[in-house]
């Protein structure tokens, strides 16, 4: 592996997770707009980032209208149809009773009051998705166009600001982060935020890309090595790590998805393939996304 100096790395980039400032040059992936970032591995943590970090100008340019609306492959196609909402709702439904959210939505239907929170909630499709289930959702979203076509065409609660500056009212029961906290400047921060604001007891549910085999030998043609936007790549133990330190305990865990993408017009053929794929790295627990459910302990540990 190269040097630090591979793409003149400054010094005043430091690990998110740990504050170190060795890092190890994996491999170089070019932006949608053609700037070369690097992607580096923490030699204290082992926590993969994209570096250097883009400004907030840089990434303010990466979720216009176009991130949700012109289908790429670091964007939606139409994010707001009723197909991508029905494609979205099967992945939900799997993920919560994989890392048993039911059990615990059972529990908190007894009490008067449940209060929940996504964040990066896009046009808030799963805000409502709580709502039909009784709970008193809201949630956050950088990108104003998307999150305007939420509150206007669904009536929901979305707050349009930064997470890190959000101010919330009371506590949550339930924060969720659905493929977001890859997109955060700081995780660590976020991580703590997030802490801050569940009650006791309350559960985090959070799902990003994972960094493991399949990864590490795609290499740059890995599906999820999108950059800029892309800003950190965790693995199941720099995940755990984060939260723990934090206060928040892992529940469950589960892994899927072997890198075979959905398409329209799959043949036969291919959807065996994926169907077999699929269900090999998940049992294996090598997929290349993972899933959480965190509890709040008020347990910090380094």
């Amino acid at each position: 592996m190269q040097a630090i100096q591979k793409t003149g790395l400054k010094d005043r980039e430091r690990c998110d997770l740990c504050g170190g400032a060795r890092f190890q040059f994996l491999f170089s992936k070019s932006s949608e707009g053609g700037q070369e970032f690097g992607i580096y591995r923490c030699q204290d943590c082992s926590l993969v980032q994209t570096l250097p970090r883009p400004d907030d100008e840089e990434l303010k340019k990466c979720y216009g209208e176009q991130y949700f609306s012109r289908r790429t492959e670091r964007g939606y196609d139409n994010y707001m149809s009723a197909a991508m909402r029905k494609q979205l709702q099967k992945v939900w439904l799997m993920n919560l009773k994989d890392v048993e959210f039911l059990d615990f939505e059972d529990q908190r239907f007894r009490q008067e009051e449940r209060r929940a929170l996504d964040v990066g909630c896009a046009g808030g499709f799963f805000v409502e998705f709580l709502e039909s289930r009784g709970w008193q959702a809201e949630g956050i979203e950088l990108s104003e166009s998307v999150a305007a076509a939420g509150i206007r065409e669904m009536g929901l609660r979305i707050h349009i600001q930064d997470f890190l500056q959000f101010q919330p009212e009371s506590p949550y029961d339930l924060i969720t982060l659905w493929a977001s906290i890859e997109h955060l400047r700081s995780p660590s921060e976020a991580m703590k935020k997030i802490s801050s604001m569940l009650k006791p007891g309350g559960m985090l549910i959070l799902s990003t890309c994972r960094w493991g085999a399949l990864s590490k030998v795609q290499g740059p043609s890995w599906r999820f090595l999108n950059v800029p936007e892309h800003l950190f790549y965790f693995s199941t133990n720099t995940m755990e790590k984060l939260a723990r330190r934090h206060g928040l305990q892992a529940q469950k865990r589960i892994t899927y998805g072997s890198g075979f993408t959905a398409f329209e017009g799959m043949g036969v053929g291919y959807r065996l393939m994926k169907s077999v794929a699929d269900r090999t790295v998940k049992l294996l627990g090598q997929g290349d996304m993972m899933v959480y459910s965190f509890k709040k302990t008020n347990v910090h540990s380094l």
